[in-house]
C-alpha cells in the first residue's frame, strides 16, 4: 500500500495497475484512498486489491474532449484513463487539463 500512496502524489491522484498483456485491470484515486481510511484504522497494512477499483469508467481517444468532460462531472470523477479498444492505456485525462482547455 505505501508504494501505491507514494505513486498518488507522483501520478496526480491516480495510480493505474495493468495485466500481463499492459491492459487496464483497475486503478486507485487519491479519492478512493480517502475514503477507505475514513473505514480503517491502518490502512498501511491493507492490500491495495482492498481500495483497487476493477472496471473503471475509462475514455477512448476518438471520443470528444466535451463528452468525457460531461462523464467525468456525472461521475464525481476528477482523472479517467484514455485506452485503446484492447483496453491499453494511452493516457489520463484530468478534469483540470479539461477546464485549462476550457472544455464545455
Amino acid at each position: 500500500m505505501r508504494h501505491a500512496i507514494v505513486l498518488l502524489a507522483e501520478k496526480r491522484g491516480i495510480a493505474l495497475q495493468l495485466d500481463d498483456d499492459d491492459r487496464l485491470a483497475g486503478l486507485m484515486t487519491a479519492g478512493d484512498l480517502t475514503r477507505m481510511m475514513e473505514r480503517e484504522e491502518d490502512i498501511l497494512s491493507l492490500s491495495v486489491d482492498r481500495v483497487l477499483t476493477r472496471a473503471p469508467k475509462t475514455a477512448r481517444a476518438d471520443e470528444l474532449a466535451s463528452a468525457v468532460a460531461f462523464r467525468m462531472e456525472q461521475h464525481g470523477i476528477m482523472a479517467m484513463p484514455v485506452v485503446d479498444d484492447d483496453r491499453r492505456v494511452l493516457g489520463v485525462i484530468h478534469l483540470h487539463d479539461l477546464m485549462r482547455a476550457r472544455v464545455r
